[in-house]
């Protein structure tokens, strides 16, 4: 085995990590983009992160729109993290498609998704190429959360050999 195939491999020994639906839109073209590469960059201010291939089709409506919603996923949204992972909003509505509805944000231009418990609203303040994805750092302009939901019910994403595996966050185990 190469030792980029052996470095790949024991990457994906790491524990489970969240994964979310992040929105944005251009000139009235809205679309969704399944996110696995996401960071808290500081607390104050507060700058989150998403990572990006540069060939993807969202990463160039966020990088002339500068501004994005990263949505959180539950249970219920399974089936849209793959529809939205799996197509590109080159050639479809991915809103339509996975039968989800755009909401008006409240600070930024992109839709939130309306099916999501929890939406993190961003605004583009850097943008760095680091290796293989360009990572845009968002300072959050506002977090919309539905009253009845629980972080516990977020969504984790396993990827091991060619198939991807979803979990619930766990219980606790102890205390920091």
């Amino acid at each position: 085995m190469k030792k980029n195939e052996l470095i790949r491999k024991g990457l994906r020994q790491l524990p489970t990590r969240p994964i979310f639906l992040v929105s944005m839109e251009l000139d009235g073209k809205k679309n969704i983009i399944t996110v696995g590469m996401f960071c808290i960059f500081s607390g104050t201010p507060s700058l989150v992160g998403i990572g990006l291939k540069p060939s993807r089709y969202s990463c160039g409506l966020i990088r002339e729109s500068r501004e994005y919603v990263v949505n959180v996923v539950t249970e219920k949204l399974m089936k849209a993290v793959r529809i939205c992972g799996t197509n590109s909003g080159r050639d479809s509505d991915k809103f339509n498609l996975a039968k989800l509805t755009p909401r008006k944000g409240t600070e930024v231009k992109p839709p939130h998704i309306a099916e999501s418990p929890a939406k993190i609203e961003c605004r583009v303040v850097d943008e760095l190429k680091i290796g293989d994805h360009i990572w845009f750092i968002g300072e959050v302009k506002a977090v919309i959360v539905d009253e009845n939901y629980d972080w516990k019910d977020g969504l984790l994403f396993k990827w091991v050999a060619q198939d991807g595996f979803y979990y619930r966050v766990g219980d606790q185990k102890g205390k920091y």
